[in-house]
């Protein structure tokens, strides 16, 4: 018999309304949106009676003589049944109470919170027998086993969870459910029930399939219908617990057969209207009452089987009328064909006979348990909300935000809009696309917008707005995944292919991946993709990442794996500012893949930066380059909302060391992260790091650890620094140690210069010494004038000596350290006696590793030869003095006893003049300090 539905009457205002039958079955209680309360007598027709509990009433449900309702004041108030007056409050809280379900067999209440919460209370008292918080997320749903021995929830995170009421132990969790940030954003339910005679198997909705789980040995089963393919919301069994019936979001109502696993009876909403509230009648009668999400309320008969059955349909049953918990207008036939039964075994079927080897407890239950089904993660879109949300975010990163407004709508007349803002508003100017095409993914580059749906992308190149192109897709191929960068635009289909086009339209290419892909992210000619590498391994997704690379016409590939946590799903796939490749799992780490490292590497774990649990950090983008990360602060959910519009934060690159909170702790990621990743003007930074790390060893008396730290970082410029360190603590054994370790650097080095080992400066400058000059010295005694030459006069010498001599520094990308090449022609070690330097004397000039263009060797030659036969005087005396000198004590001559020589050139990187110095003297005297000279020399006033 068919499924008989009573007429839709008018109960509340359109919104999410909830029903509950009496205990008796005469009646049944109903609350909406408008905030009333109203109690219906099932037989007659006559208008209810009717109590206002405030703005808004979220459930209801009875117990003995009193009505239990949650109201938008965050309070559950108490009525009397069934006059519905006032009488008092249960309980009160700072978040509404999204639920409330009675225990069968006890005296129980179990309320979820929008508060992140879970409560048991005890309805005599109204104390809180367990309460559980920090869940995550608001739960939507809550059940408790009629013995309130075990307590369901799901959350807004999309988890199913299960606790032991007694130990407070959470038992099981599951991931299944859709992620909503409130249950008033919430379109599915997830409503949960139990098994009402012993609580064994918990029911659950899964998308178009109801799961029975089995709370002892956790074996699921499937309950499913052909016909229905919207997904189910609310759920509940019968109070026999022979039947469950299911409704869908699109208003389909399913009964299943739970013993025979099979569907019994199915019917559908006059308006095709989602259901949100949903009882049997307990008398058994096969009556369900039911409401809408238009405030309309209808019954349901016929909807259990009332004749009696034949033998075989109900061999399965063996426990007793009184321990299936019937009420006294139950019917069940197992007693009077228990009798019948046993005398005729020898026509019983192989069930019958083969049942004793089973486990009764529960009718459920399978010989051997499976291994609970944990769904593969469904593609998604990085840095997008979730489809059910409308409006929504179909892509925000670096370059601009797309919003989606009215792409669920199922009414037409609601206008479909896709709004583009840029965050730089000299890029690019803001735009407005009326949606037509449902386009459902969003992606947005440097280079152009893309938006697709299910059989078509458009993409829109940002350099011409006008010159947009489609490209649609063959009839069994299906897109599922959109990405766009500076130079490319890719999709992916579900037949685990991903094509390539430029952005204007040209295909340049198309690659497999050997998975279903779960989320993809392009940077100028690279891709990244994710996909199902094989089925969830203990609960772990098997999802590997693969790294394209395209040139020209050419792709190359590398396989990456992935960086995912125990239990988790991927969260957020892409690059950061410079190309390197990223991903987040749903606990919140981020790791990066630096391709030095060639590994994942965990750079930050946002959940250290969320103040309750129930935060989340969406992230937009990695600004590698400055070490902070880009996102959005959500709270009490993962994604953001629309009003007020969100504020974009930062957090830290810091990898998580163990003592974060410890000063060497700090130090030691920096310097991790220094060396590892590509960030800008750290060279500094890092070896005043580095020095404080081995200062902060050594002075706490760990020669070892300093020891050590210096043969981790091999630099040689820092280990100078520390060997000067150690000899002024005096410590003499490390100092020793930092000897021969400098002594072994300087080997491998090949005297190069001291350079931090980091990631953007590998290459270590080399000292050069300038080579020697060809100097003419007079014998006589010298005093030096360049202290009396003005430093910003430049002599005819300097300019002629810098035709001969180049000042290149040699420095690395940091401008870490420069080699001074621009030592003093007449610096100590070129000084020769006067026994053995003849006037005039010549030394050939060597070859000068400065010049661009190197004179030949017969230009060499010729030049020697010249300058042997002809006296070369030295071009830095401002006058030459004459092979034969008068008396050094001649009072007429006025060039008697001195010779003057030009400063030394002034360099840009020599900041102290030439010092005074005697000619013979082979040591140098301390500045400031009266010389003794080796003959008597003054100069003639003028």
């Amino acid at each position: 018999m068919k499924i008989i539905h009573e007429p839709l009457r008018y109960a509340h205002e359109e919104g999410h309304t909830d029903v509950c039958y009496s205990a008796d079955g005469e009646h049944f209680i109903t609350c909406g949106a408008d905030g009333d309360v109203r109690i219906w007598s099932v037989d007659e027709m006559d208008d209810p009676n009717h109590t206002c509990v405030g703005e808004l009433a979220l459930s209801v449900c009875q117990k003995d003589d009193k009505i239990y309702t949650s109201t938008g004041n965050n309070e559950i108030q108490i009525l009397t049944h069934p006059a519905g007056e006032r009488d008092g409050v249960f309980t009160r809280a700072t978040d509404p109470f999204n639920q409330i379900v009675i225990c069968r067999n006890k005296n129980f209440a179990a309320v979820a919170g929008e508060g992140m919460s879970v409560t048991v209370m005890d309805l005599d008292t109204s104390v809180a027998k367990i309460s559980l918080s920090d869940l995550g997320a608001p739960c939507l749903s809550v059940a408790i086993c009629p013995n309130a021995a075990k307590l369901a929830a799901s959350t807004g995170d999309g988890k199913l969870r299960i606790w032991d009421v007694e130990s407070y132990s959470l038992l099981k969790e599951i991931s299944c459910f859709p992620k909503v940030n409130s249950f008033a954003n919430a379109k599915n339910l997830c409503r949960l029930d139990f098994e009402p005679k012993h609580g064994e198997l918990l029911a659950y909705p899964l998308k178009n399939v109801v799961k029975l789980l089995n709370t002892t040995t956790w074996a699921e089963e499937e309950l499913k219908c052909p016909e229905v393919a919207a997904d189910f919301s609310v759920l509940q069994y019968s109070s026999c617990g022979k039947y469950l019936a299911a409704a869908s979001l699109k208003g389909d109502f399913v009964i299943w057969e739970t013993l025979k696993k099979t569907v019994f009876q199915t019917s559908k909403h006059d308006a095709s209207n989602a259901i949100c509230g949903l009882m049997w009648n307990p008398k058994g009668n096969g009556e369900i009452v039911y409401t809408d999400v238009e405030g309309q309320v209808s019954i349901m008969s016929n909807c259990s089987r009332l004749q009696p059955v034949d033998n075989e349909e109900i061999s399965t049953e063996v426990e007793k009328v009184d321990e299936n918990g019937f009420t006294e207008n139950d019917v069940d036939f197992g007693d009077f064909l228990e009798e019948e039964k046993n005398e005729d075994t020898d026509r019983a079927s192989p069930e019958v006979l083969d049942f004793g080897t089973l486990d009764t407890s529960s009718p459920g239950s399978t010989r051997r348990p499976r291994t609970p089904d944990v769904p593969m993660q469904s593609p998604f879109m990085p840095t997008s909300t979730p489809e059910h949300l409308d409006p929504r975010y179909l892509c925000w990163n670096d370059v601009g935000v797309v919003k989606g407004y009215g792409l669920n709508s199922g009414d037409e007349a609601n206008q479909k809009t896709i709004e583009v803002e840029f965050h730089d508003s000299t890029f690019h100017n803001s735009m407005m696309l009326q949606n037509f095409q449902d386009y459902t993914m969003g992606s947005i580059g440097k280079g152009a917008l893309a938006v697709a749906n299910s059989s078509q992308i458009m993409v829109i190149p940002l350099a011409v707005s006008n010159k947009e192109w489609y490209l649609k897709v063959e009839e069994y191929e299906e897109i599922v995944l959109v990405a766009a960068s500076e130079s490319m635009v890719c999709f992916a289909m579900s037949n685990y292919l991903v094509r390539v086009a430029t952005i204007f339209g040209t295909q340049r290419g198309i690659v497999s991946v050997p998975g279903p892909p779960v989320c993809m992210a392009a940077f100028k000619n690279a891709l990244l993709v994710a996909y199902h590498a094989g089925p969830v391994r203990n609960s772990d997704q098997n999802i590997i990442i693969k790294l394209f690379k395209f040139e020209g016409l050419n792709v190359d590939c590398f396989e990456l794996g992935s960086a995912l946590g125990p239990e988790s799903t991927l969260y957020w796939l892409g690059f950061s500012d410079i190309g390197t490749p990223g991903m987040m799992d749903s606990l919140g780490m981020l790791s990066l893949f630096p391709p030095k490292c060639n590994t994942w590497i965990p750079f930050c774990d946002t959940t250290k930066h969320r103040r309750s649990p129930g935060d989340g950090f969406f992230v937009t983008t990695i600004f590698e380059s400055n070490q902070t990360i880009g996102g959005i602060r959500c709270k009490g959910t993962v994604y953001p909302g629309f009003v007020p519009r969100p504020t974009v934060c930062e957090l830290a690159i810091e990898p998580p060391f163990a003592e974060t909170a410890t000063d060497k702790t700090q130090m030691e990621m920096n310097m991790f992260t220094w060396s590892n990743l590509n960030i800008q003007d750290t060279e500094r930074k890092y070896k005043e790091t580095a020095l404080k790390i081995f200062a902060l060893a050594c002075k706490n008396d760990l020669d070892q650890r300093a020891f050590e730290f210096m043969q981790l970082v091999g630099n040689q410029q820092i280990l100078n620094l520390g060997l000067k360190y150690t000899t002024k603590l005096n410590k003499r054994r490390l100092s020793e140690k930092l000897m021969d370790l400098a002594a072994v650097l300087q080997e491998e080095n090949g005297d190069a210069d001291d350079t931090p080992k980091s990631f953007h400066s590998v290459v270590s400058t080399t000292e050069m010494q300038m080579p020697a000059q060809a100097v003419i010295k007079p014998r006589v005694g010298k005093l030096s004038i360049s202290k009396l030459t003005p430093k910003t006069k430049k002599t005819k010498q300097e300019g002629s000596q810098q035709d001969f001599e180049t000042n290149t520094p040699i420095s690395n990308e940091n401008n870490l350290s420069a080699v001074n090449s621009q030592d003093s022609l007449f610096s100590e070690d070129q000084s020769v006696s006067d026994e053995t330097l003849k006037a005039y004397e010549v030394v050939e000039v060597p070859r000068n590793p400065f010049l661009k263009k190197q004179p030949t060797e017969k230009a060499r030659d010729d030049l020697n030869e010249t300058k042997s036969l002809t006296p070369i005087f030295n071009p830095f005396l401002k006058k030459a003095k004459k092979t034969g000198s008068a008396s050094p004590l001649s009072l007429t001559d006025k060039n008697a006893g001195i010779s003057y020589e030009t400063p030394d050139a002034k360099q840009k990187s020599t900041e102290v003049g030439e010092k005074r110095r005697l000619a013979d003297a082979e040591s140098e005297k301390p500045v400031g300090k009266q010389r003794k000279l080796n003959q008597f020399m003054f100069s003639k006033r003028q």
